[in-house]
């Protein structure tokens, strides 16, 4: 039996970045992964790089369409089997640089099969038996399925084939599932040429972001001919149609040739013979970690979407930044928070936030005053034809820190990145009003909306005395 410093299962974002640091400082590292076409994880395969693809073509076909009322003229509609071709490509590129092949020369062992747990400190893959002196569980989530009557009679996708079997753009397309994975396919897909409806369980697409914002995203939606139904769940396909139901608004039937199922994910947990090693699940069938990542095996701990605190590639990241610094230092151990999670939406136009929620800045009685700033007189928004874009942000009750925020715009998500860096590197707001910023770049906007605190601030025993100062002075 071999053993080793540090074995990872799974290598997605998680076991990839795990992987990279002990092996960089020198650890005799094991990665496992159980299909070699995985490298990468969902990420690579089936989330941000090939959904991202898909949204830059259907970008260039909206943008051409809008361009027919200034003479452009545009006929015709995707080749979805080159849009596939493109996202492939691109995937291939990528994945490159992080698969089995690439690993190995940089000094870390990989073994491609199934691991499933012997003892808690030993798993087995392909009738060989490792033993770790730590083991993460770097093992990903899967796409949740729902049972729908009629559903297997229609072509069904989720994230994880879609990019694979969905060679043809649906002529109506239905979209379960109002987060993130549902607007952003569903919007890219009614771009390439889909009637696209998003049936929506909840009261309002992307229910974790502020009702404004979520408002203005389905305001834009449905100027693209999106249709939203909200509150509404599907009963059953038949006759290729789609029975749904809304309690308050009664029943409806639209037309469907296929459907994407956008409904959550689970974390995976299955074949692993967590029991063998004393890890427990918790009765939401996840991994039960403590504030620091680690399982109730104390050498067994949960990275990435795995954890199943927040389920994003840059979440990953953070993770792996503070389970080392804690395996290396571990004084004054750093709880695994979301004080500093940042997310981006990457619909058009897309929403970005950054820090606590404002439920969640309730629910730790935080005390915060609250910005908003409407784009609509923002000059930039005015050339470029996104003044319906709103921001808020979120500070401390002195009115002179950031504790966090939320932007609906064109690349929000870039946009967003100075007001997230002020934040973490505890800035005064001053450092932003007192910049000077081109003219007229998006992130101008930043600076107004903090400016309006200031300019709010001058009460009138201020503004007379700076009469006075001029008057005395000049």
């Amino acid at each position: 039996m071999e053993k080793y410093d540090v074995i990872i299962i799974g290598a997605g974002s998680a076991g990839l970045a795990n992987s990279g640091v002990a092996n960089l400082i020198g650890l005799k590292t094991l990665l496992i992964e159980q299909n070699k076409e995985y490298f990468g994880g969902d990420c690579t395969n089936f989330g941000c790089v090939p959904s991202k693809a898909l949204i830059h073509i259907a970008s260039l076909f909206h943008a051409a369409k809008k361009a027919q009322r200034f003479g452009l003229e545009v006929t015709g509609r995707a080749d979805m089997k080159k849009v596939l071709q493109y996202i492939h490509e691109k995937q291939e590129i990528i994945r490159n640089e992080e698969d089995a092949e690439a690993l190995s020369k940089k000094g870390i062992n990989v073994e491609i099969g199934f691991a499933s747990f012997i003892s808690e400190k030993v798993v087995q893959v392909n009738n060989k038996k490792f033993e770790g002196r730590l083991i993460l569980l770097c093992t990903g989530t899967t796409p949740r399925r729902i049972d729908i009557p009629g559903l297997e009679d229609i072509p069904a996708y989720t994230n994880e084939n879609i990019f694979f079997e969905c060679k043809e753009i649906p002529e109506h397309f239905i979209i379960i599932g109002g987060g993130p994975i549902g607007c952003e396919l569903g919007q890219a897909f009614a771009r390439l040429g889909s009637k696209v409806s998003i049936i929506n369980k909840g009261k309002r697409l992307l229910n974790k972001e502020t009702e404004k914002i979520s408002r203005i995203l389905e305001e834009r939606f449905k100027e693209e001919g999106i249709d939203i139904y909200n509150n509404t769940e599907v009963a059953k396909f038949e006759n290729g149609k789609a029975y749904l139901k809304n309690e308050k608004e009664g029943d409806k039937q639209i037309n469907c040739d296929a459907v994407l199922l956008a409904v959550g994910r689970k974390v995976n947990t299955g074949g692993f013979n967590l029991e063998k090693a004393g890890i427990e699940i918790t009765g939401e069938g996840q991994i039960r970690v403590n504030d620091y990542l680690q399982t109730t095996n104390s050498k067994v701990y949960a990275v990435g979407d795995s954890a199943g605190s927040y389920m994003f590639s840059h979440g990953a990241e953070k993770m792996t930044r503070q389970l080392w610094r804690n395996l290396l230092i571990p004084i004054f151990k750093k709880k695994n928070t979301l004080t500093d999670l940042s997310w981006v939406t990457f619909t058009e136009p897309q929403v970005a936030h950054f820090g606590l929620t404002p439920k969640q800045l309730e629910k730790r009685g935080i005390k915060y005053y609250r910005l908003d700033q409407s784009l609509h007189e923002d000059d930039r928004a005015i050339i470029q034809e996104y003044t319906y874009g709103h921001e808020s942000l979120w500070l401390n009750d002195s009115k002179d820190k950031l504790l966090s925020g939320s932007l609906i715009s064109p690349n929000a998500g870039e946009m967003i990145q100075e007001l997230e860096l002020a934040k973490h590197a505890n800035l005064s707001v001053n450092t932003i009003t007192n910049r000077v910023y081109p003219y007229p770049v998006q992130t101008r906007i930043n600076q107004k909306t903090l400016r309006g605190l200031t300019f709010g601030s001058y009460s009138n025993f201020v503004k007379k005395m700076a009469r006075i100062a001029f008057r005395l002075f000049n």
